[in-house]
């Protein structure tokens, strides 16, 4: 019998694939799937727009033959293992291409595929434990969602996707769901992320003062999703549109920059992307315009109401300025990010940025 030792990243690979987030997706990937999803979008006659895969070093690889068994080990806790193993490579940099776009390193997940090891395992998985870590409190399972929203006896959820705290432009985007739905999901991606990105806590003690704060709370439901971003673009919005399906949402927000990172991708290239497959996902997409700050009306908007929406008075909330103001010390404007918020967070903590994970 064939040990291998997990890292953080695997493990919550692994974790998902057991609790069924990533389904129609149960197993690390063999190399006949990752290719049609990286050449078709499909995993066998189902979409799916991005592999799943374990990477391994070169020395455990060899030792693996066809009909062995691979124990799956994390932090000494036999926590899976992988039948009828199969050991392959891929030709990254066409897969980066198909996946990302770009072969760009400059491009974080573009780097980071490129970081692992050439040799990859794929098989029948088995998920066999729960490894308890700092992100297991903030957990919530596809069955755990589901049955709180049929106790609930809710018929339309919003899933709300981000890896940021809240600022206006979130608000306007969850008010307006919670408004015209029955509940919203807010489920932040906590996992593996790039230097400059918030910690988790950060990121989960700031939505739930908000929610505590200004939020009906009978209409709001928060729970992490424990995964590494891909920061993919297009693919990555239909991966987490499916994943929020996974966890019983009917709707799912997708923004005009979704999964997108530094200038990679055009501006609702990922509404674009998903557009094509949204008849036969399963979930129904929300394609947000926007929202932005227009100095001429005086609030938050969006490009289907207002008419300012490519003058000098609009004023698009990015991420990079949220940064900013905890960075750099900069009064929060509070037009751009909610006051309160703010001000929690810097109470509670003194560092609000991964630095090296």
């Amino acid at each position: 019998m064939i040990k291998f030792k997990l890292n953080f990243r695997q493990y919550l690979e692994l974790e998902k694939l057991g609790f069924g987030s990533f389904f129609p997706v149960k197993d690390f990937m063999k190399k006949k799937d990752v290719m049609s999803v990286v050449n078709r979008v499909h995993y066998r006659k189902k979409i799916f727009p991005l592999p799943i895969i374990l990477d391994l070093p070169k020395m455990i690889a060899q030792g693996i033959k066809k009909n062995s068994i691979v124990s799956l080990y994390y932090k000494n806790n036999l926590v899976g293992k992988i039948y009828s193993p199969e050991i392959f490579t891929l030709n990254k940099k066409k897969v980066a291409q198909k996946i990302f776009g770009t072969n760009s390193k400059l491009h974080p997940g573009v780097s980071s595929f490129f970081n692992q090891s050439k040799y990859y395992l794929g098989g029948k998985t088995k998920f066999l434990k729960v490894v308890e870590n700092s992100y297991t409190k903030y957990e919530i399972t596809p069955k755990e969602s589901k049955f709180y929203f049929k106790k609930k006896s809710l018929k339309t959820i919003v899933g709300f996707q981000t890896r940021n705290v809240p600022h206006k432009a979130h608000e306007f985007l969850i008010r307006n769901a919670m408004e015209n739905y029955d509940c919203v999901f807010i489920q932040p991606l906590l996992g593996e992320k790039k230097i400059g990105d918030y910690k988790a806590n950060v990121i989960m003690d700031s939505f739930k003062f908000l929610i505590r704060e200004c939020l009906n709370q009978s209409k709001v439901f928060l729970g992490s999703l424990t995964t590494f971003m891909r920061y993919a673009g297009p693919r990555e919005a239909l991966f987490h549109a499916i994943i929020r399906r996974n966890y019983g949402c009917t709707h799912f927000i997708i923004g005009r920059d979704h999964a997108g990172v530094s200038n990679f991708y055009k501006k609702y290239e990922a509404q674009n992307f998903v557009k094509k497959f949204e008849k036969k996902i399963g979930i129904i997409i929300l394609y947000s315009t926007g929202p932005f700050y227009c100095s001429k009306c005086d609030l938050i908007t969006t490009d289907k109401v207002c008419k300012h929406g490519k003058s000098k008075s609009r004023i698009d909330i990015s991420g990079t300025y949220i940064r900013e103001i905890f960075s750099k010390g900069i009064k929060p404007d509070k037009r751009f990010i909610n006051e309160k918020v703010v001000y929690k967070i810097l109470k509670n903590n003194k560092k609000l940025f991964i630095e090296n994970e």
